[in-house]
């Protein structure tokens, strides 16, 4: 497996994320606010693990770092989505429902969409070689 730009641009903000997890984690642990485990659990596996799960998947598909068409936008589209998505969560739990609540779904729509971006992009090199 050989790394490029993306494999490190993906490995690096799933490190970021994981920091920003077990943080969030760690001050909701500590204040007893069990209440916003929802917005921890998707920035842990939508953030840290998919982040790392792409970095495996860009390493494995685009070797030379430069093939594929749109892995930047994929990482931008992916990112905002998961942090629109969350925060919004987080917002709704905190403050109740209200306009902030519909940005959960626009978020996640985000990341959908992005997610079934890379698998159309990556699928045909996902084969037998």
């Amino acid at each position: 497996m050989s790394l490029n730009a993306m494999t490190g641009l993906w490995a690096r903000t799933g490190l970021v994320w994981f920091i920003v997890t077990m943080s969030l984690g760690m001050y909701l642990g500590l204040t007893q606010q069990f209440q916003y485990s929802s917005p921890h659990a998707h920035l842990g596996l939508l953030g840290w693990l998919s982040s790392i799960a792409f970095a495996f998947l860009y390493a494995v598909t685009d070797r030379e770092g430069a093939s594929l068409k749109g892995p930047k936008a994929h990482w931008a589209a992916h990112n905002l989505g998961v942090a629109t998505m969350a925060t919004a969560l987080f917002l709704t739990i905190k403050y109740g429902g209200g306009p902030i609540s519909a940005l959960i779904g626009i978020g996640g729509l985000i990341v959908v969409v992005s997610t079934i971006w890379l698998a159309v992009s990556l699928w045909p090199r996902l084969g037998l070689r």
